[in-house]
């Protein structure tokens, strides 16, 4: 479950950093770093990040596991007439094979894993 959600996380960003130097240009893995935790534009991952670090502590302690799951499951719903996380996770779909075959696996993950 682990390997997925960091598999999607991972093709999220690429996926993003691919259309943000579309229109700024190419960056350095540095300068799009920066960007990825302070732009405003790539903001919307944010959600995802934290849950992951979320999930992991629960897993480490034991406690709280099936809560973030389930949180997961919900956020893992792109919605093209949605907001926030949900509308632009539909938009990286739409323009991504690799988001759509790491969201299949990453939602097959959580779905499957019992905590």
């Amino acid at each position: 479950m682990r390997r997925e959600l960091l598999d999607l996380h991972r093709a999220l960003v690429d996926s993003e950093r691919r259309e943000y130097e579309r229109v700024r240009g190419r960056m350095t893995d540095r300068a799009f770093l920066e960007a990825l935790i302070g732009a405003r534009e790539l903001a919307w991952l944010n959600p995802l990040t934290s849950l992951i670090v979320r999930l992991e502590e629960a897993v480490e302690e034991n406690a709280g596991v099936e809560d973030c799951l389930d949180q997961v499951r919900k956020l893992l719903r792109p919605a093209a007439e949605g907001q926030g996380f949900q509308r632009k996770y539909a938009e990286a779909m739409q323009r991504s094979p690799e988001v759509i075959v790491a969201h299949g696996r990453a939602v097959a993950a959580v779905g499957r894993e019992e905590s």
